[in-house]
This record gives structure tokens, C-alpha cells and sequence, in this order.
């Protein structure tokens, strides 16, 4: 895996840190209802994607959960007439989709990342009956703002190791 710039990874720190708290303003304690979360999460990972340009990592996770959240978003807004698990599987397949569009035009798509991301989402979908964590948009908030504080921290490292080598 390429090691990123520690600029690179700070301005994706600082994206996500802010994204984990917007989350929380919007759905966490906002009027946005909780199946924003998906989207939201997919938006902020592509801002994150977005600041850390071409080469930057969070393409693969920005595109599978714009995809999904995107879907979960308008099944719930629009209540159609649909099979609701095969429009989630649907959604899943445009992050694919969208994956590979962001690799063809030279962003760095791990294709490890797709699947993980997809994985991960689907389980936590599947157990939010379950796990009355993965039903708050709280707890995906407080994630990724840790997400973002450890991007930072490496930052911080990266650039005092570079200090300490000149």
C-alpha cells in the first residue's frame, strides 16, 4: 500500500473530522432521519477522496456508500414499489459501478476497498436490529472523527519524522 503525503493525509483527516461532526448536527442530533447516514458517510469519504486528489486513498469507500446511500435515501423518501433488499443490492452495485468509473479516470481504487466497504456496510445493515449502536448515526460519527484524528495524528508523525531527518 503507497504511503501518503502527510499534507495529503491531514487535509483527509481534517474532511473526515469535519464530516463526523456534520453527521452529528444533521442526523445525530438534527432533523435529518438516521437513513441519511449511509449518504452522508459516502459524501464525506468522497470530500475526503476529493482533498486527497487522484492518488489519495477513501475513492473505494466514497463510491460504494454514495451508490448505496443514495438508494437508501430514495427508498425511504419515495416509498416506491420495490423489492426493498434487491434495491439495496441494486445500490451496492452503482458503488460498484461508480468504483470502477473513479478507477478508469486514474483515481486510486483499491479493489480490496470495494468489497470491504460493501462487506461492512451490508453486515452493519443486516445486524441494526440487533445492535442498537448501528441504529444511531451517533456511533458512525464518533467512527469517523476517530478516522480523521488518526489520519491526523500520522500526519503530525509523518512530518515530525521528516523534521528529525533533516
Amino acid at each position: 500500500m503507497k504511503e501518503l503525503p502527510a499534507l495529503q493525509r491531514a487535509r483527509q483527516g481534517a474532511v473526515l473530522v469535519a464530516g463526523g461532526l456534520a453527521l452529528e448536527v444533521l442526523v445525530g442530533r438534527g432533523e435529518l432521519a438516521y437513513w441519511w447516514t449511509p449518504l452522508l458517510i459516502g459524501l464525506a469519504y468522497l470530500a475526503a477522496a476529493v482533498s486527497g486528489g487522484r492518488g489519495g486513498s477513501y475513492w473505494a469507500t466514497a463510491a460504494v456508500l454514495v451508490g448505496w446511500g443514495g438508494v437508501v435515501v430514495w427508498l425511504n423518501e419515495s416509498q416506491p414499489d420495490v423489492f426493498a433488499p434487491a434495491a439495496h443490492a441494486f445500490g451496492m452495485g452503482l458503488g460498484v459501478l461508480l468504483a470502477a468509473a473513479a478507477a478508469r479516470a486514474g483515481r486510486r481504487v483499491d479493489l480490496l476497498g470495494v468489497g470491504l466497504t460493501a462487506a461492512v456496510a451490508g453486515l452493519v445493515f443486516m445486524l441494526e436490529r440487533d445492535v442498537d449502536s448501528f441504529g444511531d448515526a451517533t456511533t458512525f460519527a464518533v467512527i469517523m472523527v476517530a478516522v480523521g484524528a488518526f489520519n491526523l495524528a500520522l500526519a503530525a508523525k509523518a512530518r515530525g519524522d521528516q523534521a528529525d531527518n533533516s
